[in-house]
């Protein structure tokens, strides 16, 4: 088993003000590919890289990032786009194997329902690295690498930020990505964790809105109806906390409530610096696609995947008070 260790990288704070910058328009194609559907490169060293679901605001950032870096270094890659169907994800990940490949790579639908494609990897001696998302049984190939963040921080920075602003005896509603996700139980662990000091806090509500916009937006307008009153809603990424932070604006709610994301997004901070969404934690796209091309370099150069360690990128909160070195860099 690959012990997995975390390597924070040296130029993460030089990459993090970088990072929420607007994603880049690659021209490729591979950057706009429909589910389901693959753009191949024909070069002699190509990597493949299933993204979850372009409606992600942050995978197509992290997507772009990651064209562009892998173009810089002579890297080819296949880009798909599952459309959040693991099934999609694993059919693409063998089509990739099929068209060659030299390494696989994903942000994963989930970590049970893509580990067939792990399978397929290690089947055919491949690497495998895994994006944001962890593989079940990642840890027992010593082709798997994991490039990402710690979820637990960001839970954890959420918590403290709310521990430190919420007022006594203060109601929360908390909207979630599925909880069979691992990074989405490890983000609520962190956040509830940094706030077993504050006993007076109550949840009085949990739902599962798949981090979507849309989805965050009806259940926020439903909690309007169902609650008199409550002091925050806290959302496991951006998309759903625009979505909540839309739904109080319509409502005329939005003064008094906190509202709480994760990933920084371009759309997020905007909203920060507008006095719209309260704060965020933002997931570095650029750092972590960089870290992901300059490891499909070293193995390209000969490097022993069993030998290069996992890469967590820190998070750092995003406030009014710092928006602004946030934007445009």
């Amino acid at each position: 088993m690959k012990k997995t260790l975390a390597l924070i990288l040296a130029l993460t704070m030089a990459l993090s003000l970088a990072a929420c910058g607007t994603a880049g328009t690659a021209s490729s194609p591979a950057a706009s590919a429909e589910p389901g559907s693959s753009a191949s490169p024909t070069a002699s060293y190509v990597v493949g890289f299933s993204n979850v679901d372009d409606i992600y605001s942050y995978c197509a950032k992290f997507r772009d990032y990651l064209v562009a870096d892998c173009k810089e270094l002579g890297i080819d890659l296949i880009v798909t786009n599952a459309g959040g169907d693991a099934n999609v994800m694993n059919g693409q990940i063998e089509d990739m194997i099929s068209q060659n490949a030299k390494i696989v790579s994903t942000i994963a639908c989930n970590p049970d329902g893509n580990t067939p494609a792990l399978d397929s990897a290690r089947t055919a001696k491949l690497p495998y690295v895994a994006f944001l998302n962890s593989i079940k049984g990642g840890d027992d190939y010593d082709g798997y690498i994991y490039i990402g963040s710690q979820n637990y921080d960001a839970g954890t920075m959420q918590g403290k930020y709310l521990a430190e602003t919420l007022p006594k005896n203060a109601k929360v509603i908390y909207l979630t990505g599925s909880l069979s996700n691992q990074e989405n139980l490890d983000r609520k662990n962190g956040m509830m964790d940094a706030l077993k000091e504050r006993t007076d806090i109550t949840f009085i509500a949990e739902y599962d809105v798949d981090s979507k916009k849309d989805r965050a937006m009806s259940t926020t307008e439903d909690c309007l109806q169902a609650f008199d009153s409550f002091d925050a809603i806290v959302c496991q990424n951006d998309d759903a906390a625009l979505g909540a932070v839309e739904a109080l604006k319509a409502a005329n709610r939005l003064d008094g409530v906190i509202t709480v994301g994760i990933d920084g997004s371009d759309a997020a901070l905007a909203s920060i610096q507008a006095g719209e969404l309260t704060m965020s934690v933002l997931q570095d796209a650029k750092a972590q696609a960089k870290a992901g091309a300059d490891v499909f370099a070293q193995i390209r150069d000969g490097a022993d995947p069993a030998t290069i360690k996992d890469v967590f990128v820190p998070f750092q909160v995003i406030t009014k008070d710092n928006v602004v070195d946030f934007i445009a860099k």
